[in-house]
């Protein structure tokens, strides 16, 4: 292909069994357009396109014309148009997808009969298909520029999977990926990088090697060798490739001059095609095999010496090299004791023999943790230990050590280094790596102290198993230190590690935490936020959320307010990481410092209340029964996938608020109320801080003795190809036949009666009835072990729970063990229960679509799909039902065996509790919902013909976000709930955020019934749940004809049956919550008769009987 000015040229050549017809544009509105006169020189299998760009962009021009939008817009996915090439040949030489690509397009054959599906047999000879132009065997494709087209920016480029395409009025984001193949240091005295990238549509003209020191201002710059890559690209689609390769000298660290001993992190900076400004790229993606090899190295000038050493961070394995500088002697000794280790070690002991070393510290340039405080009781209680501080003797916080000098040891000193061989205990606040004088494994290896763990805080609130879990690359330790049972609990559930290795100790600074030397200040206001790894660039900080809610609410007129009644004084700390941005805070009304620059302990104990979004801090100050605010705006990406070890809304010591003005309510509320309001909270913290004695340190001191070394077995089975190795096998295709081997097998050992496996929502919820059927065997003490399937921490405290995850083989092998089985939809198919098992299918709603057998064709889906559920429905013991209509439903739709449980559905006993107002408002200030406004939920299901792959579905909202906040944002707040398979991602524009909420990842969608004054819904189930409540509800159906006649069809009469109003248009939509209010009385008076047929055992107790039936009697054995 080749650009010409505002024309594209190609030569393009296909298999011989087809002809090219015609060129077809997609635009991104969704409309097709034939470009008639694009394809020339037409033959068997081979033709010459020539695409006008003015044609093609003026067409999408068109289109937003008509829609009113704007094409000079924001949103990096419009303005975009693709390419298809239409083709004619067998049927078999064009797929399926392209020949009903042409059918709807009416490209040559007739389409099908309405609904039905053709067999090939039943094509004619020749067949239309339209194919994207683009992934041929064999693409030359220029670097394409941009054009200007009648004031329109027009740019021809390659999509991310190998088309053409054309964006117009797209600044198309540059891309970026390096995948480096070696990274070493050596005896070569010069970093060494080896690698390539990947650039897609972008075009590198030059590009440089770039280490950033991560705490000062030091950058080292040097050019790269760059070369393209033109087979490897030909035959990737058109998708750039090149080769690099980049050293670094280590005399440009020497001539730092002692001055950067630190972190450098690893940038690649490029000259694109047709950017002014260098585009910049963290170097990162290798395989454990280059970072194996990958090499320390060293280099001298008179007594200087430099070691620089290939760090690869914990979580995404980037590559940094840790720059250490050292006397001449001190790094002479070190390559000693990695030469030979044993001699070196006996030196070392020699010289500090008359008392066992422990080495203790936090971070080279600290000093006021839980490491100083217990260095400075072993000194003044232990004699008998020769403690020794490790710490840098420019550090600010070495007057914290004053007295105690003589126990001081500089930091990678002579000393230093041969302490840590001596040391019988490694003892660091935050990594043994700070404790030790160099990064080098081999070093670390040579030393063997047992190293202990005294942590910083309390563990907890951001999910850390990648980076202090026992299978975290480049974390060990033999003793790891907690500060109650339930912190235990998860260190050892979720971290990996054996009870043998945790002990509850609390922390050592906790004792000074109580001392009574702090007079309090009850109208001091602490606020600390913590850091969120995303803030690097100083230049964007400003336009951050972060920035944004902060400043904002440090500002706000009603916090000022609050400040003037109530004469509050406002302290506001910033973390270390943002103490460059501390002057963007200096307009604030409020005290602003940098964490870490004062001491942040004496403000705890100081101050009256605190508010914090994720700092552990807050954790300290909940532990001195004070009360804690949480203001989480960026919840969701903050925890990301992970989530937190706690189940926030349970285990929190104090309210979470997720908006400035939920906050400065909550805040209005704590002081108007009292402390007495959270003694609750107070409990919570206990729960999380038993102690109250002040013998933190003595426990600790304790269990540092008693400590073992962990097993070089335990080593082996953690490290890291281990681990790998794991997973390659997890995702080889060997992996579920060796599970059914293991299945099989494990049926014939004996059946653990005393073991219930649940699943919801394919392991990816903690709710439902199986939720509820869970938490009534709780409740009741019953002792039997519950293994739950989840993918994410499981909410609770029962001590009898196990968590595993879904097609894990600990799933197949609890599954074949336990006798009782709880699900709410299937499990896999070719599981078959015991003879003697028991399967609880609770299913997940009443059905209004028609499922499974009870359908004339099944939209979605393969065609052994029927046969597999089916299958799965044989394992029944139990089928719960909630009214005759209902187990009607399902004897027909599962053609089951199982014995019909019609006592109602446990997850409903929530929407009949006496305690329902209240519940009510928990799940108002849980949602931070604003006071005043009502809620709409919005549950829709999914289209079966809207299937991405497998069991997950796409779908778009079928109304206007704007327009809703316009017309109803005053009054109301929108909630959005999507079915479970659907996958599609909703995104809310950030200024929509305080009417309209993306609920969907909230497990519990009773909660949301409870909170909504009325449901939106379609053809879901929900709303046979949501009578139940006695509110109205409204049937937004606005693909009706083709849902009901060609998707999936009703047990019920639509039109005539259903509880409410239907609307078909999102004008009527509008018009009906218009007049919500006046019509509320007779629409809930609907719900309420409707829920009476439909729902008539739902009277709050149905857990209760269902427990009783399947888990109580010895009626097990259907």
């Amino acid at each position: 292909m080749e650009q010409h000015k505002t024309k594209l040229t190609a030569d393009v050549t296909v298999s011989d069994k087809l002809s090219i017809v015609n060129v077809w544009v997609f635009l991104d509105t969704g409309e097709w357009y034939v470009l008639n006169s694009a394809a020339q020189d037409i033959g068997a299998g081979a033709a010459v396109l020539a695409i006008e760009l003015a044609e093609v962009s003026s067409l999408l021009v068109a289109e937003y014309s008509r829609s009113s939008e704007d094409l000079r817009h924001t949103d990096e996915n419009k303005g975009r148009m693709t390419f298809y090439l239409e083709v004619t040949g067998p049927v078999d030489a064009i797929s399926e997808t392209a020949r009903q690509q042409a059918v709807a397009n009416g490209c040559g054959q007739e389409p099908a009969a309405e609904g039905a599906k053709r067999s090939e047999a039943e094509y004619p000879a020749v067949v239309h298909g339209l194919v994207p132009l683009g992934r041929f065997h064999h693409t030359e494709i220029p670097t394409f520029t941009p054009v200007e087209i009648d004031g329109n920016t027009v740019t021809p480029y390659v999509t991310k999977k190998g088309n053409i395409a054309v964006a117009v009025n797209n600044d198309l984001r540059p891309f970026m990926r390096v995948h480096v193949d070696e990274v070493t240091v050596g005896d070569s005295r010069r970093v060494l990088l080896n690698g390539r990238i990947y650039t897609r549509h972008s075009s590198i003209s030059e590009l440089q090697l770039q280490l950033a020191a991560r705490t000062a201002e030091h950058v080292i710059t040097v050019p790269a060798t760059l070369t393209f890559n033109q087979e490897e690209t030909e035959q990737r689609f058109g998708l750039n490739r090149y080769w690099f390769t980049a050293e670094l000298p280590l005399s440009e660290f020497l001539a730092l001059d002692g001055r950067a001993d630190d972190i450098f992190d690893t940038w690649l900076t490029a000259a694109m095609a047709g950017r002014a400004e260098r585009h910049r790229v963290r170097v990162g993606k290798n395989r454990y095999l280059v970072r194996r090899k990958a090499a320390p190295g060293t280099a001298a000038v008179g007594e200087s010496a430099v070691s620089v050493v290939p760090y690869f961070t914990m979580k995404a394995k980037n590559i940094s090299f840790q720059v250490e500088y050292f006397d001449r002697r001190a790094l002479e000794l070190i390559d000693g004791a990695i030469s030979r280790p044993r001699k070196f070690r006996s030196i070392a002991r020699q010289a500090f023999s008359d008392r066992p070393v422990w080495l203790v510290g936090e971070m080279p340039f600290k000093a006021q943790d839980t490491g100083l405080s217990l260095f400075k009781y072993l000194i003044d209680n232990h004699p008998e230990i020769d403690a020794r501080y490790v710490i840098d003797l420019e550090a600010p916080e070495l007057s914290n050590l004053v007295g105690y000098e003589e126990h001081v040891v500089r930091h990678r000193s002579e000393e230093h280094v041969l302490l840590s061989l001596a040391a019988s205990r490694i003892i660091g606040s935050h990594h043994p790596d700070y404790i030790y004088p160099t990064r080098r494994k081999e070093f670390v290896k040579a030393c063997r102290g047992l190293e202990v763990f005294l942590q910083h805080g309390v563990m907890g609130m951001k999910w850390m198993t990648q980076t202090y879990g026992k299978d975290a690359s480049g974390f060990a330790t033999d003793l790891f230190l907690t500060s109650s049972e339930r912190e235990k609990k998860m260190i050892v559930e979720d971290f990996g590690y054996s009870p043998a290795e945790v002990e509850v100790t609390g922390l050592s600074r906790f004792d000074a935490l109580f001392d009574d030397d702090v007079r309090v200040r009850p109208n001091q206001v602490l606020i600390l936020p913590t850091w969120r790894d995303w803030l690097t660039t100083t230049d964007s900080f400003e336009e951050t959320k972060f920035f944004e809610e902060w400043h904002e609410f440090l500002n706000s007129p009603e916090l000022l307010d609050l400040c003037r009644r109530f004469d509050l004084d406002i302290v506001f700390g910033l973390h270390p990481n943002m103490r460059h941005h501390i002057e963007k805070f200096s307009d604030s009304p409020a005290r602003i410092f940098v964490q870490g620059e004062v001491n942040v302990q004496t403000l705890i104990k100081q101050s009256g209340i605190m508010i914090t979004d994720y700092s552990s801090a807050g954790l300290d100050f909940s532990f001195l029964h004070k009360p804690l605010l949480y203001f989480q705006f960026d919840r969701t990406r903050f925890f990301g996938k992970s989530g937190s070890h706690f189940d926030l809304e349970r285990e929190l010591p104090g309210p979470v608020c997720w908006s400035r003005n939920g906050l400065l309510r909550q805040l209005e509320r704590l002081i108007t109320a009292g402390e007495q309001s959270f003694s609750e909270y107070f409990a919570r913290a206990d729960l999380l801080y038993p102690f109250r004695d002040q013998n933190n340190r003595e426990r600790i001191v304790q269990a540092i003795l008693t400590a073992s070394p962990r097993s070089t077995l335990d080593n082996v089975t953690h490290s890291e190809p281990v681990q790998l190795l794991q997973k390659r096998l997890r995702r080889s295709k060997h992996y579920f036949p060796a599970m059914k081997r293991m299945f099989s097998a494990a049926k014939k050992l004996p059946m653990l009666d005393d073991v219930i496996v649940f699943e919801s929502g394919l392991g990816r919820q903690f709710a439902d009835s199986p939720r509820k059927i869970y938490e009534e065997l709780v409740r009741r003490g019953d002792g039997r072990t519950k293994v739950w399937v989840y993918d994410k921490k499981l909410p609770t405290v029962d001590p009898h729970t196990l968590v595993v995850k879904r097609l894990s083989p600990q799933y197949f092998w609890y599954l074949a063990r336990a006798k009782h089985w709880v699900n709410n939809q299937n499990f896999p198919y070719y599981i078959t229960r015991r003879k003697n098992g028991v399967y609880l299918q609770t299913w997940h709603g009443t059905p209004l679509k028609r499922m499974q057998h009870d359908l004339d064709r099944i939209e979605g889906r393969d065609a052994g799909y029927l046969d597999r559920v089916t299958q799965a429905s044989a394992q029944w013991s139990y089928l719960l039902s909630p009214s005759p209509y209902a187990t009607a439903a399902f004897s027909t739709a599962f053609r089951h065996d199982a014995a019909i449980i019609e006592k109602g559905y446990p997850r409903n006993d929530v929407l009949s509790s006496p305690n329902l107002q209240e519940l009510r408002e928990e799940v108002r200030l849980k949602l931070d919902l604003p006071e005043g406004k009502k809620v709409l939920l919005y549950a829709p299901t999914f289209r079966d013909d809207q299937n991405i792959s497998g069991n997950r579905f796409a779908f778009t909202l079928p109304f206007d976000l704007e327009s809703f906040a316009a017309e109803f944002g005053d009054d109301y707040v929108l909630l959005l709930r999507m079915h479970v398979v659907v996958r599609s991602k909703i995104t809310i524009p950030d200024h929509l955020t305080d009417v309209i909420r993306n609920v969907s990842a909230h497990d519990d969608i009773n909660e949301l019934y409870l909170v909504s004054n009325a449901l939106i819904t379609d053809y879901s189930s929900v709303f046979f749940d949501y009578s139940i409540l006695q509110r109205p509800i409204i049937f937004y159906a606005y693909d009706l004809e083709k849902y009901r006649d060609q998707l999936r069809g009703f047990y019920l009469d639509y039109e005539a049956d259903l509880p409410g109003p239907i609307v078909t248009s999102q004008s009527e939509l509008w018009d009906t919550l218009t007049t919500l209010d006046r019509q509320s009385p007779e629409l809930s008076a609907r719900s309420s008769a409707f829920a009476a047929e439909y729902a008539p055992h739902d009277d709050g107790r149905a857990a209760s009987r269902v427990v009783d039936e399947v888990f109580f009697t010895e009626q097990t054995d259907k």
